[in-house]
């Protein structure tokens, strides 16, 4: 491959776009970035309208299987950072607060679901009443309505599952040089 033939789009969107359109044979892009990719008319474009090349299978820590195919080993890709003169304890429970995300989005969802499952005006009264435990027993005791509804809106909006701590720069390093 000649060098002078790579470009850099700098945004995915263009690279996906511009590999479905025919006007590249080849993009790069991060796991899961055709899976989010939209049309002009904002839709979700069909991942099976692209070939991942050499896909691998991944088994995440918790044993679940990666859910993006992909070519390159999985690594962390958005590491949480904090500047040096942050107190370490606000740092601390702000990365507990994203590692916290998923528990909280999971109330969310069952609260929305209960409202749009519900066939009457009592339902959805008891739905918009009852405490967050009434929608998941193991909710934590923070989870207010309040965080659960904020965290199921930043989930939709940006398509986040949650966080999970990250791997030491030991792993991640062992990781790189064995692939």
């Amino acid at each position: 491959m000649d060098p002078k033939q790579v470009i850099f789009t700098q945004n995915d969107d263009v690279t996906v776009q511009g590999v479905l359109s025919g006007r590249w044979d080849v993009g790069f892009v991060p796991s899961g970035r055709t899976e989010r990719a939209k049309n002009e008319a904002g839709e979700f474009i069909d991942p099976n309208l692209f070939k991942v090349i050499e896909p691998k299978i991944y088994i995440m820590d918790n044993g679940d299987i990666f859910p993006f195919l992909h070519s390159t080993p999985v690594f962390p890709e958005w590491p949480l950072f904090a500047k040096k003169n942050i107190d370490t304890a606000v740092a601390e429970e702000v990365a507990m607060a994203m590692i916290q995300f998923g528990r909280h989005k999971k109330v969310g969802e069952a609260i929305h679901t209960c409202v749009d499952d519900a066939i009457s005006d009592e339902e959805i009264e008891v739905c918009n009443t009852m405490p967050t435990v009434y929608f998941d027993p193991t909710a934590r005791c923070d989870t207010t309505r309040e965080l659960a509804e904020l965290a199921y809106q930043a989930g939709r909006a940006g398509r986040h599952s949650g966080f999970r701590p990250a791997r030491s720069a030991f792993g991640v390093r062992t990781m790189q040089q064995d692939a």
